[in-house]
C-alpha cells in the first residue's frame, strides 16, 4: 500500500501505517500523538475517541436496511447508476483509478464498485466503527477506514473519483463537505453524487395539493432540488458533466400519466429538472476549484 495515501493534518505529515499508529485500546491516551488507531480487524481508525460511540449509528443494526433490501429495485438502481457514472468518469481518466466511497456504510456499494473495477484501487470510509467492522469482515481487498467525511484523512490530490452515494442529504453543510472533497481529489478528477430530488414527482403532486414536501427518510437533514445541487457544484468551480436517474419501471398507470404531463412541461421550459426519486450527478474538478 502507498504510505503517502493517508495524511495527518493535525501534525502535518504523511502517515506511515507501519509506524504512526497505536493499538485501539490506547487511542484515548494517544490521540493527538499517534496519527490513527489500529483496529484488531486490520483497518485504521481516525475518528477521535470521544466520537466513536457517538457516531456509531450501525451499532445495533443497519438503520438504512441496505443489506436486507439490496436486491430490491431502489438499491439496484443506486448500484447501476453509480457504476454508470464511474464508467463515464473513468473513460477520461485512466484504467486503474483511485476511487473513494465517502460515507460507505457497511460497504455493500463499495463492494459492487470493486467487482466492476477489479484493477482499481478502491477505498471506503465511514464514521461508524460497527459499519466498518462489518465491511472489513465481508469485503476483503478494499481499504476501509473509520473517519469523518468532514475530515477525510487522505493526502491532497490523491483520488481520481470520489463517490458520495446518498450522503449529501445527511450533512448540514454540503459546501464545506465539497471543499474537503476538493482537497483530496485530483485536478480533473470526478465526484459522483447521488441524492434524493426534493421535487420528485410525488412531492410535486403534494405541492400542487397544498401539502409540504415529504423527506424520503427521517435521517435526512434536508433534501435538495436538482438546481440547488448544480449551483453548489458550480459555486466551487466544478463542471457538471451529467445528471441522470434510471426511470422507475413499476409506477401505476395514473402515476405514469402524471409523469408524462410534468415531463412535457419541464421540457417546454427547458428545465434541467428530473422527476425520479434519486438523482445522480457527475461533476469534474477544475484547476480553480476551491480547497480549504
Amino acid at each position: 500500500m502507498n504510505t503517502q495515501k493517508y495524511f495527518d493534518y493535525r501534525n502535518n505529515h504523511p502517515i506511515d501505517l507501519a509506524k504512526d499508529g497505536c493499538n485501539i485500546d490506547n487511542w484515548e491516551n494517544m490521540f493527538g500523538k499517534a496519527s490513527f488507531a489500529r483496529h484488531p480487524k486490520g483497518f485504521p481508525v481516525f475518528s477521535p475517541p470521544h466520537k466513536l460511540e457517538k457516531c456509531n449509528e450501525y451499532s445495533d443494526c443497519d438503520p438504512y436496511t441496505v443489506e436486507e433490501n439490496l436486491e430490491g429495485s431502489f438499491h439496484q438502481r443506486r448500484i447501476e447508476c453509480t457504476l454508470q457514472m464511474i464508467r463515464e468518469a473513468n473513460a477520461t481518466t485512466h484504467k486503474e483509478p483511485r476511487v473513494l466511497d465517502l460515507g460507505c456504510g457497511q460497504g455493500h456499494i463499495t463492494n459492487e464498485i470493486q467487482r466492476a473495477f477489479p484493477d482499481a484501487e478502491i477505498s471506503g470510509i465511514d464514521y461508524s466503527i460497527s459499519a466498518i467492522e462489518y465491511a472489513a469482515d465481508h469485503f476483503p481487498g478494499i481499504d476501509f477506514a473509520v473517519g469523518d467525511a468532514y475530515e477525510p484523512p487522505y493526502a491532497k490530490n490523491y483520488f481520481d473519483i470520489i463517490v458520495c452515494n446518498n450522503l449529501w442529504e445527511h450533512v448540514p453543510d454540503p459546501i464545506f463537505l465539497l471543499d474537503r472533497i476538493t482537497k483530496i481529489l485530483k485536478n480533473g478528477g470526478f465526484i459522483v453524487i447521488s441524492t434524493p430530488s426534493r421535487y420528485r414527482l410525488e412531492n410535486l403532486i403534494r405541492v400542487i395539493r397544498g401539502k409540504p414536501v415529504a423527506f424520503m427518510s427521517n435521517h435526512h437533514v434536508t433534501e435538495y432540488s436538482v438546481g440547488q445541487v448544480i449551483e453548489q457544484l458550480k459555486y466551487r468551480d466544478y463542471q457538471v458533466k451529467n445528471i441522470y436517474s434510471k426511470p422507475i419501471e413499476m409506477w401505476s398507470l395514473k402515476t405514469k400519466v402524471a409523469k408524462a404531463v410534468f415531463s412535457l412541461l419541464v421540457s417546454m421550459v427547458g428545465s434541467h429538472h428530473q422527476l425520479e426519486s434519486t438523482i445522480f450527478f457527475l461533476a469534474q474538478k477544475s484547476g480553480n476549484a476551491t480547497k480549504s
